[in-house]
């Protein structure tokens, strides 16, 4: 009798135990969405795969590069941006140079509710091209980059024709 109790006990412990793990399994973390989208609409989309359809699901419609030039800021648009690299892709030629396969690290990601930061930096042949800083507002459910600076180490390492 005392056996039986004792199974039951521990069969009702395992039950409970389980029930109570599946109503705390964890949600997708931001930072991982955050993380995800960076590298499939950023880093891939518009550098490594060149993929202008991801580009546009990643980076909200008045995004802008802002690009400083003397004591002024120029603002590349999203719309040039991806003409830009759709330009770049239309090339077999610079395409075939490799000069935007690019490996790159996420150096920092700072959020705040539906704000966030990214730093990211770029390298070719083990050394650092470029750094990146996104801003990034999260509109509903979705992430979506607003603006982008970067800080580039030699003078127009992607051949950008602006």
């Amino acid at each position: 009798m005392i056996r039986t109790f004792f199974i039951l006990v521990l069969i009702g412990t395992y039950f409970k135990t389980a029930s109570m793990s599946a109503q705390n399994s964890p949600l997708p973390h931001p930072k991982n969405e955050l993380i995800r989208l960076v590298e499939q609409t950023f880093a891939q989309g518009a550098l490594n795969e060149l993929d202008t359809e991801q580009m546009r699901k990643g980076f909200h419609p008045d995004f802008s590069i802002l690009i400083p030039k003397g004591n002024e800021i120029i603002k590349l648009p999203l719309d040039q941006w991806i003409e830009i690299v759709q330009a770049y892709k239309d090339s077999p030629e610079k395409v075939q140079s490799g000069i935007r396969n690019l490996h790159y690290t996420i150096e920092v990601l700072d959020l705040t509710d539906g704000t966030a930061v990214v730093k990211t930096e770029f390298y070719r042949n083990e050394q650092l091209l470029i750094t990146d800083y996104l801003s990034y507002i999260k509109f509903g459910d979705s992430w979506m980059a607003v603006s982008k600076v970067s800080k580039e180490y030699s003078i127009n390492p992607l051949h950008l024709d602006l």
